[in-house]
Order: structure tokens, then sequence, then C-alpha cells
């Protein structure tokens, strides 16, 4: 079909992002250059969805594969990936997506690709599959990487949504939600700021439940607005509440020029819309969508999950014989020396078994 594809001004001028985040250019390649190339044992495709969820960043991502051929958690050396990522960062080529730019957790370094690539060998270090398979809820895994330095609430609802293309986590899209920033804009600017925040002050999971709402009402507001919907794909699948969420940013930037007088924290939309002639690849959805555990919804039963101190392992320095069993002084992360703790081995060796190791190993020499 030629352009232009809207009668609206607002539409014409400025980029807008899809309906549904699975059809979003990162998304897309996401799926097909990240879960779907590669091995397909679990753990190996949660390294490379995490790796990729570090930088969120295509170039950077095709670098890696380029000078370290295929990403694997099983030939992973951090001195290989720092290598190759600062020598690039010292020329000046950005190696992550400012939209989606995470603060680095400090593991003790200077450099934040640094600091991220320790934050990966964490999350890896942790039983991964094993701890997202016996997940019973989505709000569960979500609480659990909130707890990790640096991991703040909509990057790991990113982080956990592109888990989500996988088969690591099956799950109904209408389990879970958070609000991001542009989506809470959105809900204000719909529904009013000021009453919004009156609201949550009493009942601070409202911006979700509307989220909700707008996803399980979404056939009725179309046929009472007269507007036909399509859906996604030949199933002609609703908008999940990631899509409604993803939607909802995209109408605080359009209100931005359709509603000037409703004021939000941003004025103008930066993204112009230009048209290219780039051919993209066919449409692919998740291989992962296809399991009938995602047609059972499980909502959290609790309050909406808020984020725990989680101390990491920075190494172990010396053991001892306790009463039990032996047990390792263990330094953590962003504590000094007098922080240090005596742990049993049983709960390192399942905690932090890669410091296990790398402690038995020295004392051999």
């Amino acid at each position: 079909m030629p352009q232009p594809w809207s009668d609206d001004p607002i539409f014409q001028k400025y980029a807008f992002c899809n309906t549904y985040r699975v059809l979003d250019k990162l998304s897309q390649y996401l799926i097909r250059e990240v879960i779907e190339k590669g091995p397909q044992d679990l753990q190996e495709v949660i390294f490379r969805v995490i790796l990729f969820n570090l930088f969120t960043k295509l170039e950077t991502w095709e670098l890696l594969v380029h000078e370290l051929g295929p990403l694997t958690w099983a030939r992973y050396k951090r001195e290989d990936y720092y290598r190759v990522l600062s020598r690039v960062r010292n020329v000046g080529m950005p190696l992550y997506t400012g939209a989606f730019q995470k603060p680095a957790p400090k593991f003790g370094f200077q450099e934040a690709h640094l600091n991220h690539l320790c934050l990966l060998e964490v999350l890896m270090e942790a039983q991964l599959p094993a701890r997202l398979r016996n997940a019973k809820y989505l709000a569960e895994v979500y609480d659990y990487f909130l707890s990790f330095p640096s991991m703040g609430e909509f990057s790991t609802y990113q982080l956990v949504l592109n888990l989500t293309y996988t088969k690591a986590l099956n799950f109904s899209g209408m389990d879970f939600v958070i609000a991001g920033p542009g989506a809470s804009s959105g809900l204000g600017k719909m529904f009013g700021q000021q009453k919004l925040n009156t609201i949550k002050e009493s009942h601070p999971d409202i911006e979700e439940e509307l989220i909700r709402w707008l996803a399980m009402n979404q056939n009725a507001q179309f046929k009472r607005l007269g507007l036909e919907f399509t859906g996604l794909g030949p199933k002609c699948l609703p908008m999940d509440l990631v899509d409604v969420e993803h939607t909802l940013c995209e109408v605080d930037k359009y209100a931005r020029k359709a509603h000037p007088s409703v004021k939000g924290k941003r004025l103008e939309i930066r993204a112009v819309f230009n048209p290219t002639t780039v051919t993209f690849p066919p449409i692919v959805l998740p291989k992962a969508w296809n399991s009938p555990q995602r047609k059972v919804v499980r909502i959290w039963p609790g309050p909406r999950p808020t984020k725990s101190i989680r101390y990491v392992v920075s190494k172990i320095t010396a053991h001892r014989q306790g009463k039990n069993e032996r047990e390792f002084r263990v330094s953590w992360f962003g504590y000094s020396k007098e922080d240090d703790t005596w742990e049993p081995e049983r709960h390192m060796i399942e905690d932090a078994p890669a410091a296990v190791k790398e402690y038995l190993a020295s004392i051999k020499h």
C-alpha cells in the first residue's frame, strides 16, 4: 500500500511504535537472531537473551558475534567480551541503545560494560533454568530478577518479557504487567493525572488494574468506538497486558501534539517518521508461544512485588572446618573486608558454584 498510510497529520509526521511489542524491530531481531539461532539448550537460550538485554543494541550483538563467533555460556570468557567491547567503546562506538540504557551495577569496576558482564555472570550462576521452570507465577520471576544489583522495575520487566519469547517462561500474556513511565503518563492523560495520583495513595496497583481492564474490555471498546481491530497474526490475537502497556506509551506521545493542553513530563516527540524502502524480513512470532501452558492465566495473589536486597558474592578468600561442615569466608560486592562472613559449603555450592570452583582451583596451586 503506498503512503500515506494515515490521514492523521500527527501519524504522518512522527514515528510511533507498533501496537504489539513483539512486532517492534528489537523484538523481531531478538526472536529471529538471538533466541532461534544457536543451541536451544535452555541455559544457552537464557544466556543469549540476558546478554542481548544488557545492551539492547543490534550493532553490539552483531559485533560480539562477528568477533567471538557463536555466543555461548559454555565458551564464555569475561576477558574476551571485555576486550571486544572496550576496543570499540574507546573509538567512540556506543554500546547501549539510549532508550534502553540501564544503570551499571557496582561490582567495583569503572567501565559500565565490565560491571554489566559481572551481572551477567552472577545471573547465569543462579541456576536460572530450574528457577524459571519451577516458578508458579510470572510475578515470582520478576521479583527474583528485581532483587539483583542495578535491576530497576521497568528494566527488569523488559528482561522478563524478552524471556517470555522463549520456552523458559511459559506464562499467559494476561498474567502480569508493570506500568512503565510512558504508560503511566499515558494513563494520566486518559484518566487525569491528579485523580490517579490521589487514588494511588490508597490503591498503589491502580495503574496495573487499569491496564488489565483495558485489555479485558478491548473488544467492547473497539465496538463502541466503531473501530475495526484485526488482531495479531493468522489467529487474530488480541492485545495482551504488555501490548496495552506498550500502546499507552504511544498514547502519551500522541497526546503531546493532539492535546497539548494536557501537560506531562515531556512536551515534544523526538522521533520524526522517515519512510524507508528497506525490505524487512517476514514477521515471526515466538515458537514458544505455541505451548498450551500459556492458555492458563495465573495472576499473582498478593500485592505487586517490590525490590528487596540480594547480596552478591565477590569471591571466596578462605575456608575452615565448622562444627558440622566446611565453611568458606565470603567477600560481598559493595561491602568492605570487615563485612566478610563465614558461610556453609553446601549453601555456597548451591548459590555461587562458580565462586566455589574458582576458590578450590586456586588452593590446589
